[in-house]
């Protein structure tokens, strides 16, 4: 009897601990980045962002993306339009004003009219210049002029809560010089085309100043992204998935009505949520839950329309990305990081930070000098964004005013 009693507390004890592994968490080695000084980035020439034209006259035939344009003036300050601001908590604002005082990491903004604003901006704030380029917190001075986009505190309407800030000027430096690569991981290899002219789409069509990129490009048309599919599942088995219930007048937080929800699921169990910026436009507002590590990876695209007119939209915007519930950019000194995939069984992403572009593999930053990396586009410009298979990645990146076609390639011959 005593024997069958402590058998069976043995089984309910095993049990138990075996019920419970999902809730170990993993510490996984963080290998340090490393660095190669690069110089500062070239926003001179870089692409405008679509703009959502006035509706017109019904087509009979109508065409998929035929009401996207191009903004050809794209500095937000030679065509913005300050509205009042609302003097009731919880609304919709935007303030244009100069900079008057920092405190900590909030800083008060006063507008023409001689009012004061408190200015607040959290995690899923951004700043960018006149020209809608990402730029870093510094460049906010004191006596500068900026436009603020968010919502009057909840309890307070002289407080705002900022989706972004844009900074009334251009944010120019040197032009960005090649950084060689070496050390890539598991056999890989970089390769960058100099192009005479910048890539066409509908079709992918390249201009290279040497030879040609036929073969390339079929290479990319035939080659698969299925090894990401393997990394669908996190540590412990779970299986992580995203949800954006948004509508235009739903699902808006009662505190900050210029945001929406986005909820993370394990397993089908809400796990995790939170508030971010994000409008109706034609932009993608997620890439998908990627498992490496023991960690979940999240990159999101915030948006915000800074044109008032209802039938217009003009956006600005910036790329988030959520590790395991923090804030993967601000924890690792990133502007931002987006285009997260699998390449032979390495974690990749291209990431922004003050001097430049790049990617990382495994979490170590190899820079680039380039100005700009195309992502995100849509429409028929879809053939220009970053390309994803399980051996090959390619892109194409800015220098200078010269376009680069990007191959980053494994061995087939390892990969298992």
């Amino acid at each position: 009897m005593k024997n069958g009693i402590k058998t069976l507390s043995f089984i309910l004890l095993l049990s138990l601990l075996v019920s419970g592994c999902y809730l170990i968490e993993a510490v996984q080695p963080t290998l340090i980045p490393e660095r190669t000084p690069t110089s500062l980035v070239n926003l001179a020439i870089l692409p405008t962002l679509p703009t959502l034209a006035p509706e017109a006259t019904p087509q009979s035939t109508p065409v998929p993306e035929s009401n996207i344009i191009y903004d050809t003036d794209a500095r937000i300050f030679a065509h913005i339009v300050e509205q009042p601001v609302p003097d009731k908590s919880n609304q919709a604002a935007m303030v244009v004003g100069t900079v008057t005082e920092f405190s900590g990491t909030n800083f008060s903004v006063k507008n023409r009219s001689g009012d004061t604003y408190t200015v607040k901006c959290d995690d899923f704030c951004f700043y960018v210049d006149a020209e809608k380029k990402i730029v870093p917190r510094s460049v906010v001075k004191t006596g500068g002029k900026v436009a603020v986009y968010g919502a009057t505190d909840r309890e307070d309407p002289t407080i705002l809560n900022a989706d972004a800030i844009v900074i009334d000027g251009i944010v120019r430096s040197e032009t960005a010089s090649r950084t060689e690569i070496f050390n890539l991981p598991s056999g890989m290899a970089y390769k960058e085309y100099e192009l005479a002219s910048p890539p066409l789409a509908a079709p992918l069509r390249l201009n290279p100043v040497e030879g040609s990129l036929d073969e390339n490009i079929e290479k990319r048309r035939l080659s698969a992204l299925g090894g990401r599919t393997h990394f669908s599942y996190g540590y412990y088995g779970e299986s992580y998935t995203e949800g954006l219930e948004y509508a235009e007048d739903t699902n808006r937080d009662p505190n900050f009505p210029t945001r929406a929800n986005m909820t993370v699921y394990s397993n089908g169990y809400e796990f995790f949520d939170f508030w971010f910026p994000h409008t109706k436009n034609p932009m993608f507002y997620t890439w998908g839950i990627v498992n490496h590590g023991g960690d979940w990876f999240l990159p999101i695209r915030m948006t915000v329309d800074i044109n008032p007119e209802p039938a217009v939209s003009e956006i600005i915007y910036s790329d988030r990305t959520l590790m395991s519930q923090i804030n993967y950019d601000k924890t690792y000194g990133y502007l931002r990081t987006f285009g997260f995939s699998i390449i032979h069984y390495n974690l990749f992403y291209f990431y922004q930070r003050a001097d430049g572009y790049g990617f990382a593999v495994n979490r170590v930053d190899y820079p680039l000098g380039f100005d700009e990396i195309i992502f995100g586009l849509v429409g028929d410009q879809q053939d220009l964004n970053p390309y994803y298979a399980d051996l090959l990645i390619t892109f194409f990146g800015l220098r200078g005013d010269t376009w680069y076609y990007v191959e980053i390639t494994a061995p087939e011959e390892t990969y298992y």
